[in-house]
């Protein structure tokens, strides 16, 4: 009986730490998003800000070893 309380509790935190991951990447993404969108329409005008949005976009794309980018 308590095996199975465990199993059942370990599963669950399992699929709550899952699910607080998928959230914070997908609220890491709509923030990208719209970063991309402001540099895209370059509705910045601000020079400071416009490479500060650069260089986090430079940040956040990984490249393998022949230069191609990585799948995110």
């Amino acid at each position: 009986m308590f095996f199975k309380k465990w199993i059942f509790w370990f599963k669950t935190k399992k699929n709550q730490t899952a699910l607080q991951t998928k959230k914070d990447t997908e609220v890491q993404l709509h923030a990208f998003k719209k970063q991309i969108s402001r540099f895209a329409e370059l509705a910045v005008d601000d020079r400071q800000v416009l490479k500060q949005v650069l260089q986090r976009l430079v940040k956040k794309v990984a490249f393998k070893d022949d230069g191609t980018i990585k799948d995110v």
